[in-house]
């Protein structure tokens, strides 16, 4: 005889099928490892997700020819040569002598009235040292296994459809500003278009993960239910206070989108880390930050508010309680900094580690000395698009590169790099 049996359910990981249980996610469509455990040996690579074939059911696996030292180094030479010879680029005349305005890559965020050969050669040379960092030293030599991996990532980052691609890596690289070499027997292509679609960061979606600079286990816990998002604007209110770039924007855009906390000192942030019932949905900081190191250490950046007292990753973990303590803490964190010098051997992971171990989901920051005015525009249509809760951080971040190159012909989108993330999303109530 049939009898109804008791049910108890004991958990609800869709919530009514209103969302999908946090442990579901979308893989990336490819996963590129490089492991840098020792500094006196190779790195070794691995690749693997469904734009690359399978190699007997496993995965890519190669051991390159060249230590990390190395290929830190020639990623600091990259940076500079952004910085170098591009924003502080000043075009000089037949005569020798500057022409124009002074630096007019760093003071303009619209670069379609610039001359378009001058432009299209300092594009061509960023984009030639960015092939050579990833192709020629990261991925060079001519033995068949790395040949054969070199080529089969070179076929898919090659790809014209958009692909969503995880670098997890020891190695801090900035990922977004590398290239895919041009192709000899092709003829040139005179358009600034043909120059953009060779950077990895105009072509995919990119999120670096590893060396600890990420979220490792997500926070199933629900977050107390609120009516708005809570967001922060951490900010030196004497940057810009002339009011030159678009920041009071970007605040009044923060204040619009959600409900705004706004933090000018380090003793008011150290006292929201304290608080065990912090919720932030997005966390925004826009102030200055210097380069220090402490012993052997490699420099590290430190932030300052308005009160100009020193914030660095040992301040975060210093006053955050442990996780299992507090409500779940999941920011989004856009850390849009404006340094003066970034040094050569600057560890630029630092605190975006601290953020991730503070329970950060995902930190979105520039690679290079950002001019303040395209700062201010990247994060004016970043926030605005973010606090809509339709659009994934890794999805918008690739729309803004591609709106900025395309309609402004500015490089700079692909100069932010995003750890972690890619797939974060704000959720907004009903």
């Amino acid at each position: 005889m049939a009898h109804d049996l008791p049910v108890h359910v004991t958990q609800d990981p869709s919530h009514g099928y209103t969302r999908l249980p946090r442990h579901v996610v979308r893989h990336p469509d490819l996963v590129v490892g490089f492991d840098a455990r020792r500094e006196d040996e190779p790195i070794s690579a691995r690749m693997y997700g469904p734009a690359v074939p399978a190699v007997s059911g496993s995965e890519h696996t190669v051991t390159l020819r060249v230590l990390p030292g190395e290929v830190r180094a020639l990623a600091a030479r990259l940076r500079r040569v952004w910085k170098d010879e591009f924003v502080a680029l000043r075009p000089v005349g037949a005569d020798g002598l500057p022409r124009g305005a002074p630096f007019p890559y760093a003071s303009r965020v619209d670069l379609t009235g610039e001359p378009g050969d001058e432009l299209r050669a300092a594009l061509d040379r960023l984009a030639l040292y960015g092939s050579q960092l990833l192709f020629d030293v990261l991925l060079g030599g001519e033995d068949e296994a790395l040949k054969l991996f070199r080529g089969f990532l070179t076929d898919a980052l090659t790809r014209a459809a958009p692909l969503r691609v995880r670098f997890h890596s020891d190695l801090f690289l900035p990922w977004p500003m590398l290239c895919l070499p041009a192709v000899p027997e092709e003829p040139e292509d005179p358009s600034l278009t043909a120059v953009f679609a060779r950077f990895l960061g105009y072509r995919h979606q990119i999120e670096q993960t590893g060396g600890h600079a990420y979220a490792c286990v997500a926070d199933d816990r629900e977050p107390p239910s609120r009516a708005a998002p809570a967001v922060s604007l951490n900010h030196d209110t004497a940057v810009d206070a002339a009011g030159l770039t678009r920041a009071a924007e970007v605040a009044a855009a923060l204040a619009a989108g959600g409900d705004l906390v706004e933090r000018t000192t380090r003793d008011e942030l150290e006292r929201a880390l304290r608080d065990r019932s912090l919720d932030e949905q997005l966390m925004y900081f826009w102030c200055h930050g210097h380069f220090t190191a402490s012993g052997d250490e490699a420099p590290y950046l430190v932030l300052k508010l308005t009160d100009q007292l020193a914030i660095d990753g040992y301040t975060l973990r210093a006053h955050r309680p442990p996780p299992r303590a507090c409500v779940p803490f999941r920011p989004f964190v856009l850390l849009n900094a404006c340094y003066a010098g970034l040094p050569g051997n600057a560890d630029l992971a630092y605190l975006g580690r601290a953020l991730f171990d503070a329970g950060a989901c995902g930190v979105l920051g520039p690679q290079i000395e950002m001019p303040q005015r395209f700062a201010a525009e990247y994060a004016l249509a970043f926030v605005t698009r973010y606090l809509t809760g339709e659009e994934t951080a890794g999805a918008i971040a690739h729309s803004l590169t591609r709106h900025f190159a395309d309609t402004w012909h500015n490089p700079l989108g692909l100069a932010y790099a995003l750890h972690s993330g890619m797939d974060s999303r704000l959720e907004r109530t009903a």
